[in-house]
């Protein structure tokens, strides 16, 4: 009994063991230095993992909602997204200092757990307890799209359930229990949404195809009987993860459709032979990454075997037509554009091409494995295997004809592939002949777990990760400085920052911020930030570009900022994360807290409460200017109608130019150059007047490359790209009048100014907004991230409570424990209009569909419950 359970403790320890043994090879933590953080794992992940990490131990409301991601949004849609893995609780038992050490060893057992799944997949569905599954269970776990997408662990999971899945599949169509195909696709739904409608969408092919071909396992009953069967599982699945999957929808329709376009093309995107290149070992870069072919590497023994799968003549001629019917729809599905847009839910992906390219190397493997028992139950038609070995040849050869178009393809990784092609060729001959032989199915094995760790190898080679320090030394820099402000400070505020490690940072170091980098942020988010002047896209703000009205408004009360860098500091040692992301000369308006070595810590005198009263009438909707300083002026007077235009223009003179033809205007003006070769660049003076902070705007179209911006010989420090014009903080003045040197620096032959003026705010302009709203304040009595109770007092008629929550429908408000509808102000906050008097006032955050999305996986576990009582008694 021992023995027969050694082979699936292999498929688990082999993938471990190589992974384990690479890990340390190329000292990923806990094993060195480096650590696996990458890209998105390195960007996005490990911060939505100091988050869940912090929300588990120490706010579980932060799994509803989070003032750390931008301004404030849903979190329940980002957990369902990125955080539902049960193998993240590892996390909660290790400091966040670990982290990257924590992930590793995650994704190191998700490797494996992938491994066991095909192998106990291979077991049941095929009674196999030889070695022969050990070396197709290490090919599934090891196959290129686990090697591509490590770092994108939150996937992972879809690979460890799909074969579990499928078996519950099969025992479903041959009249068994459905319990194992009804847990394990409610699992993968509530685990990754995402994945799990891919799965979905493979299952449901699987069905119509086969059914249509009569090629299902059917054992008893009617094709219709069994249909409804599986209909009323799949269904009941929905049912059980309806409490996830009707909020996120929610979540969704405020946030990634919004950034949808017409994406549908009748067209085929690249030539569909150009695939064949990813069945080479090692066939696999960083250029791959953000565009590129499916990622469909496995054995070449299995390649071998599933071609053969439609050349023997012993295998029942409707299998093949479904096989090769459900193969079709894989490989149209992996070139032709409308069916990729429908399996990634109607949006083509942004980086990490066909997602679910997974599922097609599970259906090859599983192909694979049917003809292997196939030839060990009928021996090999050698004429059949010829002629499905010259198609193999001929590709082989057309890839080597095209090595030059295969840019991550290199001839020693060619060659080791005909190495591999012909040594499995050469063993499934013998198996052929001598099939009975136990040592040719652990050689077979063996010869496969050497190719995929290559494979493995040679791929991640191609890959650079950040140092565990990257990561560890900025969290803990970062969380010990919010940790004192937050001891000292237990009301409602944002902080800022002028340094950045990733748009993610306040996730990691537990503050609520202003910036965010998710698939999941809401467009009103994205909107409002690009109107304000901060840097934006589909899927991120940048809160780096605040003035002195936008860090008052948003209650921006402290900052951190690096210490800047002195002839005393060596600057090798200075920690690259700590770099300026942005200028930001404002911050000697602001109060200087307290210093560290790395650091200041400044508080914001001018920062708002998160609620004030102010005049109801103004505040409905207006259109929005296209300049972000016309428009923090039309917010300003919306919210204060008497303060005027708090920015002014600027004015500049002194203009002179270096290798640059003359222009009228600055504004909109285009830069060309008199002789290419030469420094070309603008100089003028901007007189600064004393207690007064000047701006710059930038359009869009201005990048780094093209621009660059010196201030009295200092460079501008900006983060760059944004979809609409941002502002920059380029001076602001003393007590004493001044005067700055600005100079333009034009790198490439024609610049665009796009946008480029210059504005000045005064002191006592913004001070006296502040005093006016600050005069009758939200005080909040009690908060964390899904509800505030407060009092206000309102001193006159026809006023709101106007806050810089945003708007949502899962905001609910009460005044005097009579519910309000909240309204929208800006299109992005919420307001209630307001009577004279002082008032209670709770804000409650609820996400939109959660309440109904419980009632029905409610309905569904009573509906679970009752069915099993029902059949035991009958």
């Amino acid at each position: 009994m021992k023995s027969k359970r050694y082979p699936l403790l292999l498929c688990f320890l082999i993938p471990v063991i190589i992974t384990v043994g690479y890990f340390i090879f190329r000292h990923f933590a806990p094993f060195g230095s480096s650590s696996v953080l990458t890209v998105d794992m390195g960007q996005q992940y490990v911060d939505f993992f100091a988050h869940y990490r912090d929300t588990l131990l120490h706010n579980p409301s932060g799994f509803l909602y989070s003032f750390a991601k931008g301004f404030g949004g849903d979190m329940f849609g980002t957990w369902s997204y990125y955080l539902m893995s049960p193998l993240n609780l590892l996390i909660l038992l290790f400091p966040v200092s670990m982290l990257p050490s924590v992930l590793a060893i995650i994704t190191i057992l998700k490797y494996g757990l992938a491994g066991l799944s095909c192998g106990y997949f291979l077991k049941k569905k095929y009674q196999a307890a030889d070695w022969s599954i050990i070396g197709f269970a290490v090919s599934y776990a090891l196959m290129g799209w686990m090697v591509a997408n490590q770092l994108n662990t939150l996937w992972i999971d879809a690979a460890i359930l799909l074969p579990i899945i499928f078996l519950g599949l099969d025992n479903l169509l041959k009249s068994q229990s459905a319990k194992l195909y009804t847990v394990s696709l409610t699992a993968m739904l509530i685990i990754n949404y995402y994945m799990g409608w891919m799965i979905a969408i493979f299952v449901t092919a699987y069905m119509i195809i086969f059914g249509i071909a009569k090629a299902l396992p059917v054992q008893t009953g009617s094709y219709g009987k069994v249909f409804f069967r599986w209909l009323k599982a799949s269904l009941l699945s929905g049912v059980l993860s309806a409490w996830l999957l009707i909020p996120t929808f929610f979540s969704l329709l405020t946030s990634k459709t919004n950034y949808s376009k017409n994406e549908f093309r009748v067209r085929f995107e690249y030539n569909p032979l150009d695939m064949l290149g990813k069945f080479i070992n090692g066939s696999f870069d960083f250029k791959q990454l953000p565009s590129g072919t499916a990622n469909i590497f496995v054995a070449s023994v299995v390649i071998i075997l599933f071609l053969y799968y439609y050349f023997s003549p012993t295998i029942n001629w409707r299998f093949k037509i479904a096989n090769f019917g459900l193969t079709a729809f894989f490989v149209l599905s992996m070139c032709f554009q409308p069916l990729d847009l429908f399996w990634h839910g109607m949006q083509l992906p942004v980086w990490y091409p066909y997602r679910f390219s997974f599922i097609f190397s599970f259906w090859m493997i599983l192909t694979a494995f049917e003809t292997f028992k196939d030839i060990s139950a009928h021996n090999i038609r050698w004429r059949n295997f010829i002629a499905s070995m010259t198609i193999i040849l001929i590709g082989m050869l057309y890839i080597g004809l095209k090595m030059k178009k295969f840019e991550y393809l290199r001839a020693g990784n060619y060659v080791w592939g005909w190495i591999y092609l012909l040594l499995s060729i050469g063993l499934i001959i013998f198996y052929g002949l001598y099939r009975q032989h136990k040592l040719l199915s652990a050689a077979l094995a063996v010869l496969m777990v050497g190719e995929m760790s290559l494979n493995f190898v040679n791929s991640l080679n191609n890959i650079s990760y950040l140092n565990n320090t990257d990561y560890t030394k900025f969290a803990g820099i970062t969380r010990s400085l919010t940790d004192k402000i937050n001891q000292n400070d237990k009301s409602f505020y944002r902080t800022g920052q002028t340094f950045s490690r990733t748009k993610n940072d306040a996730l990691t170091a537990n503050f609520n911020g202003g910036s965010i980098f998710s698939s999941t942020l809401e467009s009103a988010t994205s909107n409002f930030a690009g109107n304000i002047g901060q840097p934006n896209g589909d899927a991120y703000i940048l809160y780096s570009n605040g003035t002195m009205f936008t860090d008052s408004l948003l209650s921006m009360k402290y900052w951190l900022n690096e210490r800047p860098v002195t002839v005393k500091t060596n600057q090798k040692t200075m920690p690259q994360f700590l770099s300026t992301l942005t200028s930001k000369p404002d911050l000697s308006k602001y109060e200087l807290l307290s210093q560290t070595k790395q650091t200041n810590t400044y508080r914001n005198p001018y920062a708002l409460p998160l609620g004030f009263v102010s005049p109801k009438q103004p505040l409905k909707t207006t259109a929005v200017p296209n300049s972000p300083i016309a428009y923090q002026n039309q917010l300003a007077k919306q919210l204060d109608p008497k303060i005027g235009d708090l920015f002014k223009p600027a004015a500049y003179t002194d203009v002179s130019y270096h290798n640059i033809y003359p222009v009228l205007d600055l504004n909109n003006a285009v830069l060309r150059k008199k002789n290419m070769m030469e420094q070309s660049y603008i100089t003028m003076k901007v007189p600064i007047e004393k207690n007064t902070s000047y701006y710059m705007t930038m359009g869009p179209n201005i990048s780094n490359t093209q621009l660059s911006v010196l201030v009295n010989g200092n460079s501008l420090v900006q983060f760059r790209p944004a979809k609409k014009t941002v502002v920059a903080n380029i001076a602001t003045g003393g007590t004493a009048n001044d005067t700055i040197t600005v100079k333009l620096y034009a790198n490439a032959n024609d610049v665009w100014l796009q946008n480029v003026k210059f504005y000045k705010l005064n002191d006592q302009k913004i001070a006296r907004f502040s005093q006016d709203l600050k005069q009758s304040p939200y005080k909040i009595s009690n908060w964390n991230n899904h509800q505030f109770t407060g009092t206000v007092h309102v001193k006159a008629a026809k006023q709101s409570l106007t806050t810089t929550i945003p708007y949502s429908k899962g905001w609910h408000v009460k005044i005097d424990h009579q519910t309000v509808k909240p309204r929208k102000w800006a299109k992005m906050f919420i307001y209630v209009p307001i009577t004279k008097g002082t008032h209670q006032v709770t804000f409650t955050y609820w996400p939109e569909g959660l309440g109904i999305g419980l009632t029905i996986s409610l309905i569904g576990i009573f509906f679970v419950i009752g069915s099993y009582y029902y059949k035991r008694n009958h």
